[in-house]
């Protein structure tokens, strides 16, 4: 599978969803351990995470947002990529209007 995650985003954003609240998701790939989302979250739009069993990889796209995992707090910006633990709760909060690509592995 290939994607233009630009394309995909503009997409995303041409949508009900996005044009009538505050985020729209596309689930981009699903397998039995791993699935990879594309999200566009408004500025103020969060994804909380609370326990979880997959480690996540949280790949700003688009904007910037403010990630809380491991007891830290962490300014993500365009291109900047973030690991999570499997089991570490974390809250990821759109500070500009953003895009990002949410991957999910579950152990085996």
């Amino acid at each position: 599978m290939i994607f233009s995650l630009d394309n995909e985003v503009e997409s995303l954003r041409e949508e009900e969803p996005w044009l009538q609240g505050d985020r729209n998701s596309r689930t981009l790939a699903r397998e039995l351990d791993f699935k990879v989302l594309l999200s566009t979250l408004r500025a103020g739009a969060s994804l909380d995470e609370q326990g979880g069993d997959a480690r996540a990889s949280i790949q700003l796209v688009d904007g910037e947002a403010e990630l809380h995992a491991h007891g830290r707090r962490i300014e993500l910006r365009r291109g900047e990529v973030a690991i999570v633990d499997a089991g570490a709760p974390w809250l990821l909060t759109a500070t500009r209007d953003c895009a990002l690509l949410l991957t999910l592995a579950w152990p085996q």
